[in-house]
């Protein structure tokens, strides 16, 4: 299984850091990092993980899952050749249903 981040998710995974530097310490900073890493890295072995992302339910994307890491929601697709895309992670907080229409339906 071949696992591609785009580029919006590597941003939001930076963001998180740099958020996360103002506050918290180096240490909390990596285990967070480690945390959404290590959820990623982990649909390699378990391939149907991730469950519906609801905002999505009603346009029928199927092949989009959620994951959750802490307190992080990391959006992913499923492609037809064994391949995961990473789209997005978002804080639990955050207007989820405003970043997938900018990100991923592109209005």
């Amino acid at each position: 299984m071949k696992i591609i981040w785009t580029q919006y998710a590597l941003n939001d995974l930076q963001d998180i850091r740099e958020h996360l530097k103002v506050n918290q310490s180096a240490t909390f900073v990596k285990k967070v990092t480690q945390e959404i890493l290590a959820e990623v890295n982990s649909i390699q072995e378990w391939k149907t993980k991730g469950t519906f992302v609801p905002e999505l339910e009603d346009l029928h994307l199927t092949t989009h899952r959620q994951l959750l890491a802490g307190q992080n929601r990391i959006i992913i697709e499923r492609g037809h050749d064994d391949t995961v895309y990473v789209h997005m992670i978002a804080h639990t907080r955050r207007d989820l249903e405003a970043l997938i229409r900018r990100r991923l339906l592109n209005s």
